[in-house]
């Protein structure tokens, strides 16, 4: 056949165009797991999108040497978004004059923050009281939504939109959209959302005085089920305020039109409050770092992996669609093989470290071939039974040195969302095999830390 061209009609082409994405589409639903890792086609790194934080890397060789040692992990924590509040703020502050010279005073005082702890381990933001004063002094955006609007959005009923995950992104959204549309926010005193947050954040059992500061922190009002709302126009327009799963499906399905980086620093303040307000008991958000690390909690490096099966056949189409828009491997995350997470940890020296199993439980198969592994098991530890909840989980992740998701799992969005509000890096869940352009494949990430929040990305899920 050398030297001949093969000239397709015009109706033969598009009938093997079909054919060869409908084997495609087969083979990716079928084909064995460990030759996905191996043998999948390797994008470029051209065509890699590059990702959308101080983070990025240039070229994968980049990604190799970025973080030499566990030690440069620490120091590498301070991405944009503490810098921005730790530095430029009190940059600024130097160079404006305030007419009262006490006030100043006290502001240069608290020019190094002390940083909000969460079980006993730092953040890279501010306390409370360090936040309040920058809201107070320099007029940031602390201004409640709806303060002159009638219309008014009620989370309300006992049934909401699909599961945990899921529901603190509808309240998430819930926040963000009476933000962004000047309404104001109610919830029922006994709707899925109080339930929810009351689980983890604003616990009544230990502070009598949740409720004014639920209202306060999120510019919210508490209602009861049967007040009335005359005078109000309820929104969303053409939804039954009743139905809870419809109008919670609204809140997961919206997108705001804020620019990323307004949007990713929105979102992070909600998150930071929330988190200002974390339960001990009944059951303790520190309840899977207290079980794992007991007094070695507060200095200990340590790394999570999050498996989150999603029932499967829905998970890897879930999956694929997220491939195709962050160029991510279609299954990688869903199996979490050895060779997937050692290529994450050895580079940054974190396998000599404590490597966190949190999981759903679907596939057992994951924790088997991680404790199997010479490198992982014996790093490998399991969340006990007994300590072993929602809110555990989700603090273990966000409290880790470096925190390996999957991108088609909410809970896994969540810790990564939650990681960048507190400063934190090295967040893992948008990674794929790419060809150096020497006949080797090699890992890289193909999305940065932004992304979780980037709805060309995750769409309704950011």
């Amino acid at each position: 056949m050398t030297g001949r061209k093969l000239i397709l009609s015009r109706t033969a082409a598009p009938l093997l165009l079909l054919l060869a994405a409908a084997i495609i589409v087969f083979l990716l639903s079928h084909r064995d797991v460990e030759t996905n890792l191996e043998t999948a086609a390797a994008p470029q790194w051209d065509t890699i999108r590059p990702s959308l934080d101080l983070r990025t890397a240039a070229s994968p060789s980049q990604l190799d040497v970025t973080h030499a040692s566990a030690a440069s992990l620490l120091q590498s924590q301070d991405i944009w978004y503490s810098r921005w509040m730790n530095n430029e703020i009190y940059a600024n502050l130097k160079e404006k004059e305030l007419n009262e010279r006490s006030i100043r005073a006290e502001l240069l005082d608290r020019q190094n923050f002390q940083p909000l702890s969460v079980c006993g381990r730092k953040t890279n933001v501010g306390t409370t009281q360090d936040l309040t004063l920058l809201e107070k002094y320099f007029k940031m955006d602390n201004t409640c939504p709806g303060e002159n609007s009638k219309k008014i959005m009620v989370l309300r009923g006992d049934l909401a939109h699909g599961r945990t995950g899921n529901n603190l992104i509808e309240f998430l959204h819930a926040l963000q959209f009476a933000r962004d549309m000047d309404y104001q926010l109610a919830i029922t005193s006994n709707s899925w959302a109080i339930e929810m947050l009351r689980m983890m954040w604003f616990n009544p059992s230990y502070d009598d005085g949740w409720a004014a500061k639920f209202e306060k922190e999120f510019c919210v009002k508490i209602i009861q089920p049967d007040d009335s709302l005359k005078g109000w126009v309820v929104v969303p327009y053409g939804l039954n305020p009743n139905n809870s799963v419809a109008v919670t499906k609204y809140l997961f399905d919206y997108q705001s039109e804020l620019p990323l980086d307004k949007y990713i620093a929105s979102q992070s303040r909600f998150i930071q409050k929330l988190f200002r307000h974390y339960n001990l008991g009944p059951e303790s958000m520190c309840s899977g770092i207290n079980a794992i690390f007991g007094d070695d909690k507060k200095d200990v490096m340590y790394s999570v992996i999050h498996n989150r099966h999603l029932e499967g056949a829905p998970g890897l189409r879930l999956m694929q669609r997220m491939s195709r828009t962050s160029r991510c491997h279609p299954t990688a995350a869903l199996e979490m093989y050895p060779e997937y997470v050692k290529s994450i940890l050895r580079p940054i020296g974190m396998l000599n470290h404590p490597i966190v199993l949190i999981t759903d439980g679907e596939n057992p198969d994951v924790a088997k071939r991680l404790l199997e592994d010479p490198e992982i098991g014996p790093m490998l530890r399991l969340v006990p039974e007994s300590a072993s909840w929602i809110g555990g989980d989700i603090t273990l992740g966000i409290m880790s040195n470096v925190f390996i998701g999957n991108p088609a799992s909410s809970f896994s969005g969540f810790i990564a969302k939650a990681r960048i509000a507190f400063g934190f890096g090295h967040n893992h869940l948008f990674r794929t095999k790419v060809s150096t352009g020497i006949g080797k494949l090699e890992w890289v990430t193909t999305c940065g830390d932004a992304c979780v929040f980037d709805k060309n990305m995750l769409g309704n899920m950011s």
